[in-house]
């Protein structure tokens, strides 16, 4: 059996898209966050042949949690640790150590994620031990890993536009074959990335229309 574990902070009004916040009020950045959310589970709902995790911070108990995993059938955890290393390694080896083959982490920061990656990250892990898919940010929307997780969780400036290299820094040498990159894709931090969320969605819906 395999797991997907979306990682989320409890939807708290000036807590949550803080970058957005520069721009939009916070009423507005919760409503946002919910709704990516939501859409996250959406897509991971709809892969098969794993069990759907929201891992929560800083724990389950937000009524939005409980009430995402009810409507969708997720199971509810914890994140553990100081920082997101310390807590994507903490998933990663507990639902490793539960017997799970096959485990892939992402956020929820990517509403516009193809379902297709995800199923192409669980087949990558039958012949890769790693796979990571790259955001235009220069962190990473996915990252799943198979038989054990890899120690490239310490030393990394969470936030910032180093994150995948600092991360494949940390690989050591002899496994660096064994890493397999998804195509980039972007998450929507800024009012920016936002704008470019919605005409994405205008050019994708103009396109369907027309076939």
């Amino acid at each position: 059996m395999n797991a997907l574990i979306i990682f989320a902070k409890a939807p708290v009004k000036g807590k949550v898209k803080t970058r957005l916040q520069k721009n939009l009020s916070q009423t507005k950045a919760l409503k946002l966050y919910k709704e990516f959310l939501l859409q996250t589970v959406s897509i991971a709902e709809k892969v098969k042949d794993c069990k759907k995790i929201i891992a929560c911070y800083p724990d389950e108990n937000h009524p939005y949690f409980k009430t995402l995993a009810k409507r969708f059938g997720f199971h509810l955890i914890k994140q553990y640790g100081k920082d997101l290393g310390e807590r994507m390694e903490s998933a990663f080896t507990e639902l490793l150590n539960d017997g799970y083959k096959k485990v892939i982490i992402i956020g929820c920061d990517s509403p516009s994620l193809p379902k297709k990656y995800i199923d192409d990250a669980f087949i990558a892990l039958d012949k890769k031990s790693l796979v990571v898919g790259p955001s235009c940010d220069g962190g990473y929307y996915l990252i799943g890993v198979k038989g054990a997780a890899p120690p490239i969780f310490k030393n990394i400036k969470w936030g910032t536009k180093d994150v995948l290299r600092e991360t494949l820094k940390m690989m050591p040498k002899k496994q660096l074959s064994s890493i397999y990159l998804l195509p980039f894709w972007y998450d929507i931090d800024t009012i920016e990335d936002l704008q470019f969320l919605k005409i994405h969605k205008e050019l994708l819906n103009a396109s369907i229309q027309k076939t």
